[in-house]
């Protein structure tokens, strides 16, 4: 098959197209021939390697896709050839106590697809039968991709983890990205007030379509001031952040007493200097989050199926030019998801 093969680390050069042994499913596991595959800030970081993991080489990035079953392996009888999939991202074990309650997305023993197994920078991939996600018939492969790990990561955080209600005010930062464009619009389906913010004001009119009541250009307005300007000194009861850095202090800045955040990713900046005076006085709380289940997953496939959410893609290339697909997304000249099909 072919498959954008990394051989170490460095510049989208590394990135390379070329042929390898496709893989054979094993007793239980599942082939999947991929048709979509989403671009992420993590695959940049893998490749730079700035993820913090050692890569086993030659390896092959993609921590999201989606296609069509191609084989399956003996003893697996839920799957068949030719129906419609995506691979959750989370490779749980399903036998730890985690997986047992149902959190598979806190597996005491995962891999993730992508990173510690070969992902879907390829025309095929191989998962456990049981880390598969069945797609709705009426979403297409590049609109599925395209939803999956962002709406997923953003349910997760805003309505599972932070318990986000109707008439709360909510800020979402980097409204631009596909969690921060797919977490304004969940908020605004789950009745909040939506804050959004971006470096630049096209990427705030485009936050605004998609639900968003207020913007904030984070490059020349400072956000904790703007949301207590626009929330009359309230404040937001729940922020999501994915950027880490100064953005994140802004956010705790701008919670309310009681608020909550809720992070799921630090790509502009991992350490940050905190004022915990300010956290127990006010009684806020800070979650950690970024792994949904394949409930989760299912779940906001079908509102997206259904056209209650809307997945946004900015451009598509062919899996050959995934490094062109680095660069335009590490420009941060990208408002959605990116996508490579093979």
């Amino acid at each position: 098959m072919k498959a954008i093969v990394l051989h170490r680390t460095g510049g989208v050069e590394e990135l390379k197209y070329e042929g390898v042994p496709t893989p054979e499913p094993g007793p239980g596991e599942v082939l999947v021939r991929v048709r979509a595959a989403g671009v992420n800030h993590c695959d940049i970081d893998l490749r730079t390697g700035t993820f913090g993991i050692t890569l086993a080489y030659p390896h092959v990035m993609g921590v999201d896709a989606a296609g069509e079953v191609e084989a399956v392996g003996s003893g697996v009888t839920q799957w068949k050839k030719g129906d419609r999939v995506a691979p959750h991202f989370v490779l749980s074990c399903g036998i730890c106590v985690n997986c047992l309650r149902g959190h598979e997305n806190i597996c005491l023993a995962f891999q993730v697809l992508g990173v510690t197994q070969w992902g879907g920078y390829g025309e095929y991939l191989k998962v456990g039968q049981h880390h598969l996600v069945k797609l709705p018939d009426a979403l297409g492969f590049d609109e599925a991709v395209s939803s999956y790990v962002p709406f997923a990561t953003a349910w997760e955080a805003l309505i599972t983890v932070g318990k986000l209600q109707a008439g709360e005010y909510v800020l979402v930062n980097a409204a631009g990205s596909g969690v921060g464009s797919a977490g304004v619009q969940i908020a605004a389906l789950a009745g909040a007030t939506v804050i959004a913010t971006a470096g630049s004001d096209a990427k705030l009119r485009r936050a605004k379509e998609l639900g968003a009541t207020f913007g904030i250009n984070y490059e020349n307005k400072s956000v904790a001031s703007e949301v207590m300007r626009l929330t009359k000194g309230r404040g937001v009861e729940c922020a999501l952040d994915m950027v880490g850095g100064e953005l994140l202090k802004q956010a705790i800045g701008a919670l309310a007493p009681g608020g909550r955040l809720v992070t799921v990713g630090a790509h502009g900046g991992e350490v940050v200097p905190i004022d915990f005076i300010e956290l127990f006085r006010k009684h806020v709380s800070i979650h950690g989050c970024g792994r949904s289940t394949k409930a989760i997953a299912a779940q906001v496939l079908a509102l997206v199926a259904d056209g209650k959410l809307r997945p946004i893609i900015h451009k598509r290339f062919p899996l050959r030019d995934a490094g062109k697909a680095h660069t335009l997304l590490a420009s941060r000249k990208v408002f959605g998801r990116l996508v490579l099909n093979a």
